[in-house]
């Protein structure tokens, strides 16, 4: 049982036989911490799909949206990386609760749950610290006059300007580059080598930026953009529409919803879970990408300089090499055999 999970097992008698919404929760065991009706709303694909393997179908949302649940009792969030994305699914689980109804924010000492007293001040007059134990924090609040949720208040448009064109990027808290164009993307946005013709897979998409650019330039591929977070699912799908670009959209854990053959995949893989640096996902991706590239087919990422990914590239895709680099970031393309 992980740290928050014990530490709500010690509040077992504030969640038991209530109905009770779980919020950006990644750990299963905190369903055995009380004896509660619990349902959840999650960002996270594979999160999600691990809960609904528990709970059922009907007691899991994934989305960017907590869903139009009724008769709740109390909610808890989990406190995000993100302050922007805990700010994001506060100011719609308070309104959902009503006034009168527990909010409960919880969350690791490291992981920002020390500002939480500032975050639901926005929901209710007094929040209270109930219990601190293995570096976690429980906080409350009980809700007061909730505003209603107002989607396009937190979603950001911003204007990415590049050498050949102009894209509208549009974004949720919380979701990678927010509100901007990161380095790296940007580095890599400045090869100017065209893509081999076909099916194109953008493996963590992000808000979409790097599909919009690229498939501009490349008329002769469709573009099939995957990521594990529904609010950069979300904004990715706007970010194509309001550019004008035709995509696919998937949600998946990894690869798991990949299948066939793609001439090309673009990339700027994440190397963190959550709070700690994770270079799995990408060693997963680099495993398991060279069965689904066409022979001549082309890998271009995009990584800080200090993660050593070419070994890891040649031994399971072909001869890596150095496209473009920075201070900080290289830009790599391998081609399949």
């Amino acid at each position: 049982m992980d740290n928050t999970s014990a530490l709500i097992e010690r509040n077992a008698d504030l969640f038991a036989g209530r109905r009770v919404l779980l919020a950006g929760f990644a750990d299963t065991a905190v369903l055995s911490a009380a004896p509660a009706d619990w349902q959840l709303w999650g960002w996270d694909y594979a999160d999600c799909q691990a809960f609904t393997r528990s709970l059922g179908e009907s007691a899991v949302c994934f989305s960017h949206l907590v869903p139009a649940l009724e008769a709740l009792d109390a909610a808890i969030l989990l406190m995000p990386k993100a302050m922007e994305r805990a700010a994001y699914a506060l100011a719609q689980l308070a309104p959902l609760l009503g006034s009168g109804k527990p909010l409960y924010l919880i969350g690791e000492n490291k992981g920002g749950i020390k500002r939480a007293a500032s975050l639901l001040q926005a929901h209710g007059q007094t929040p209270v610290k109930l219990d601190a134990a293995r570096h976690c924090q429980l906080w409350q609040v009980q809700v007061e006059s909730p505003a209603t949720f107002q989607l396009d208040q937190w979603q950001q448009c911003n204007l990415i300007e590049l050498a050949d064109q102009h894209i509208d990027l549009i974004s949720l808290p919380g979701v990678f580059s927010h509100g901007r164009l990161d380095e790296g993307s940007a580095l890599l946005l400045q090869v100017p080598a065209t893509l081999p013709t076909g099916r194109v897979l953008d493996f963590g998409c992000g808000a979409g930026v790097l599909s919009v650019a690229l498939a501009r330039r490349n008329p002769q591929c469709h573009f099939e953009l995957l990521d594990v977070d529904a609010l950069a699912l979300w904004s990715a799908q706007q970010t194509l529409e309001r550019n004008g670009v035709n995509a696919r959209v998937l949600a998946s854990d990894g690869l798991q919803a990949v299948h066939g053959m793609y001439a090309a995949v673009v990339s700027n893989p994440p190397f963190h879970t959550g709070l700690r640096m994770d270079t799995g996902i990408a060693e997963r991706f680099f495993e398991g990408i060279g069965k689904h590239l066409l022979s001549g087919g082309e890998l271009r990422l995009v990584a800080n300089g200090f993660l050593r990914y070419p070994p890891l590239i040649e031994a399971h895709v072909g001869p890596c090499r150095v496209l473009l680099e920075s201070s900080r970031f290289r830009v790599y393309s391998a081609l399949a055999g």
